[in-house]
């Protein structure tokens, strides 16, 4: 007894520190959570996305989008004439030192300067952290009340990487296992016995366990380990599972095919399209992954295959989309950013790669955008 207590008392001192794990948003019915409404935010301190040379200004209207200003008008109700264009998607959409560099808002810049004189919005409607499924429900719940004419969903990135960090359930949130755990916890702590909780709380207990089944062990995420989520699968276990990669992509493809039927009720042209990834080049990811993981080469470059054989995956799976969606606008744009230190600091990319992106899409939405032009009048 008393080597247990002196055991639970050293690996009590020893344990790594839990990490307090980021959230960006508020919860919210339906899509769990979207950007704070009614926010004005002005940073003091400059970021990566701009090389550090600019300040970041965040502004959004009742409904969590992010606006150009904190008096600009939004409103619902489309006015004559206007086409509307709605960015659905995460921190890719969402995220950029201000509106006008984000991607919706360099977007929205090329058409205005395209087609002079038009009256043209663009919605960013993007949601830091939100995977596919977040995004049609946005869509339903949010977006089709300001009625637009063309609808784009931009993501991948979430719902192909999060099998590696935090969620390896399709469709699931990020995070979505930690508030399990803790909705767990605390039905634990008034329905179980005070023994059995003492033993679920003990790190030798954990410690035992973990060495006598090593199939059941999870990964606790900790202040050293900041991508090993509760619910994550290790890569080499996706490496050698085809069957499991082909099954995730296509849950995740089946919200464009969601919003692509949900077309013709509300009335919008669909854009789907596949996020850039820098996962392709190990020369750049491996050490952005073993600085920011804690990742040693040998596993980085595990993830890395692991990320490609989702990616790769994504675009066969997005190549027969094509044929069975002919009215929908497909866009591929995995390997599209190269060399990645170029347009990418980590994850996420310069302010000034977006407008690349954005002319990128917009030479492939050129006829969309025309035709919907043409029907506002």
């Amino acid at each position: 007894m008393g080597g247990a207590i002196a055991a639970e008392i050293y690996l009590s001192y020893h344990a790594p520190q839990r990490l307090n794990l980021p959230f960006y948003n508020v919860l919210y019915p339906y899509v769990m959570f979207r950007p704070i409404e009614s926010y004005s935010y002005e940073t003091n301190e400059t970021f990566a996305m701009s090389h550090f040379r600019s300040r970041a200004y965040v502004y959004t209207n009742e409904d969590g989008f992010r606006i150009p200003s904190p008096h600009y008008k939004l409103p619902k109700e489309k006015p004559p004439g206007q086409l509307r264009i709605a960015f659905l998607g995460g921190s890719l959409v969402e995220l950029a030192s201000t509106f006008d560099t984000a991607l919706p808002g360099s977007l929205k810049r090329i058409l205005l300067d395209r087609y002079r004189g038009r009256d043209i919005e663009v919605i960013n409607a993007g949601i830091q952290s939100c995977v596919s499924r977040q995004s049609v429900a946005q869509l339903l719940f949010t977006v089709v009340d300001y009625h637009p004419d063309i609808v784009i969903i931009y993501d991948g990135g979430n719902d192909l990487g999060l099998p590696l960090t935090y969620e390896s359930r399709a469709n699931f949130p990020y995070n979505f296992q930690t508030m399990q755990e803790a909705w767990d916890l605390y039905r634990q702590e008034r329905q179980q016995s005070l023994w059995r909780l003492a033993l679920e709380r003990s790190n030798l207990y954990r410690l035992v366990r973990a060495r006598l089944h090593p199939d059941e062990r999870k990964m606790t995420p900790t202040a050293d380990a900041p991508f090993a989520g509760t619910n994550a699968l290790a890569a080499s276990r996706i490496i050698a599972d085809r069957n499991y990669v082909g099954s995730h992509v296509a849950a995740y493809l089946s919200n464009w095919q969601r919003l692509i039927e949900l077309s013709a009720a509300y009335h919008y042209q669909p854009v789907c399209v596949l996020t850039p990834t820098g996962g392709f080049a190990p020369e750049y990811a491996v050490p952005e992954l073993m600085k920011s993981s804690h990742l040693d080469r040998e596993t980085a470059l595990q993830w890395l295959r692991a990320l490609e054989m989702l990616f790769n995956e994504a675009s066969r799976q997005i190549a027969e989309m094509r044929g069975a969606y002919p009215d929908a606008v497909f866009i591929d744009l995995a390997r599209f950013l190269d060399p990645p230190e170029k347009y990418f600091w980590g994850g996420h990319i310069y302010d000034e790669a977006n407008m690349v992106l954005a002319q990128r899409i917009y030479r492939d939405i050129r006829p969309l955008v025309e035709r919907s032009l043409r029907e506002v009048r």
